[in-house]
């Protein structure tokens, strides 16, 4: 008995709290009377301009709306507050203290409503490409039969590439500090990271990335481009990466890279690094294990050195890069960059790079442009699939490259460079003639 005297008296509590509340603040779904100030109120400013008209309909012909209808009216006049002359500006402050724990909740819900849309980012753009070759040089085992298997001969022949490329790309916030990354690729009759024209659809990046005890951290598969320029290694990857400092920025990383036709260059079927002819190959077909450790330091505000080191495995074999950069900003608009790079390979194993790069072409800024010039020389074993066209992993690249991009109009811009190459191994006279011409459109 005593229980249940206790029971009722909380319940009669708690109903009377609740009724004080209520009592305090109206509730927002009952109807405004008709004859209430604030339907005049917000036709005057409605006929002042300071609403759309259609606005208004929900309450013309005498019927009534909620306190919370009338809230988000009175929230759109809000909105254009600067714009109101005294007389409006003090209607305005009325109906906001008239409404305002209306106002209050609506705002949370607005609130929170675009923190959920601010969450997901979702783009993609497109790609028009048209690459022709001169001598390039495609490498082959033949058998007798004409199938693969035989000795190595060098065919020379001009390869002329084409095809378009959808890439979507999306990001997700999981929280402040943590997001997920996502970049699909659909390409069709475009040479990428192939010998012949190929149709491919393709995850290339899924990855999650945050901060964890003062470190930025990403895991899964993503895109990695070295301290130093990019010259050794600009390359999908699946695994581990980190990075922490302050002043001196350290990128340490642990994995694989994502695809084994893809090192050094692009399209070539050998492998330098480990001797495997890609298209004799009969082995799991993964890249080979990667580790990689990188550093860039400021020595002013404007100049920056680097080094880096990368690891490969494969099987029993192993291979490293030692690598070192520097770039300066010469001017507000030109850049200057540089990178050498040594392999623990016997012969063949380095490499220099130097390049200008001018102005920045703006997506969403039409008669923008950039242009760069580069000089390389780049040894059959002195890169692993690095930012730039001009390496090869058989004949060794030393090359020249002009090109630049121009902004033709918002979201879309044109690309073309100009590569003159030749082979540094010895006792080869492999030459190359690269140009590309190609269009790209940022599509949302």
């Amino acid at each position: 008995m005593k229980k249940l005297f206790i029971a009722l008296l909380m319940l009669v509590l708690t109903l009377g709290a609740a009724g004080s509340t209520f009592a305090a603040n109206e509730n927002p779904f009952n109807d405004v009377p008709k004859k209430h100030w604030s339907y005049e109120a917000i036709d005057k400013l409605a006929t002042d301009g300071l609403l759309e008209s259609n606005s208004t309909k929900t309450f013309n012909g005498d019927k009534v709306i909620t306190r919370y209808e009338m809230a988000k009216l009175v929230a759109k006049v809000m909105s254009k507050a600067d714009k109101a002359n005294a007389k409006d500006k003090a209607l305005i402050d009325r109906l906001a203290g008239e409404f305002a724990d209306e106002l209050t909740s609506l705002n949370v819900t607005v609130t929170k409503l675009e923190k959920d849309s601010e969450r997901i980012n979702i783009g993609a753009f497109a790609m028009l490409k048209y690459d022709h070759r001169t001598n390039p040089g495609l490498l082959k085992r033949i058998n007798a039969d004409g199938g693969f298997g035989g000795s190595r001969v060098d065919e020379f022949n001009d390869v002329i590439r084409g095809g378009f490329k959808l890439v979507v790309f999306s990001t997700y916030k999981l929280s402040d500090t943590w997001t997920v990354e996502t970049v699909g690729e659909f390409t069709r009759g475009m040479q990428d990271g192939s010998s012949t024209p190929a149709n491919r659809d393709q995850t290339k990046i899924f990855s999650i990335s945050g901060k964890l005890d003062g470190m930025d951290l990403k895991v899964g598969r993503f895109h990695y481009v070295d301290a130093c320029s990019g010259y050794v290694i600009g390359e999908d990857m699946s695994g581990v990466q980190a990075r922490f400092g302050k002043v001196a920025k350290i990128t340490a990383n642990a994995g694989w890279l994502s695809r084994y036709d893809l090192l050094n260059n692009p399209g070539w079927t050998v492998d330098p690094l480990f001797g495997y002819d890609i298209q004799g190959y009969t082995g799991d077909g993964k890249g080979p294990r990667y580790q990689a450790v990188d550093i860039t330091y400021p020595i002013s505000r404007t100049t920056n050195i680097a080094a880096a080191y990368h690891r490969l495995s494969k099987d029993s074999m192993s291979r490293h890069i030692n690598e070192a950069g520097f770039d300066t900003q010469l001017t507000e608009n030109l850049k200057f960059k540089a990178a050498f790079s040594k392999s623990s390979a016997d012969t063949d194993n380095d490499g220099y790079f130097a390049g200008l790069d001018y102005g920045r072409a703006d997506f969403f800024k039409p008669g923008t442009w950039d242009a760069h010039l580069y000089v390389s020389k780049t040894d059959a074993t002195a890169s692993i699939a690095n930012n730039y066209d001009s390496e090869d992993g058989y004949y060794g690249s030393k090359a020249v490259e002009i090109g630049g991009n121009y902004t033709l109009r918002p979201k879309v811009m044109l690309e073309t460079k100009y590569i003159i190459q030749k082979g540094t191994k010895a006792n080869t006279d492999w030459k190359d003639k690269f140009f590309r011409l190609q269009f790209n459109f940022m599509l949302m």
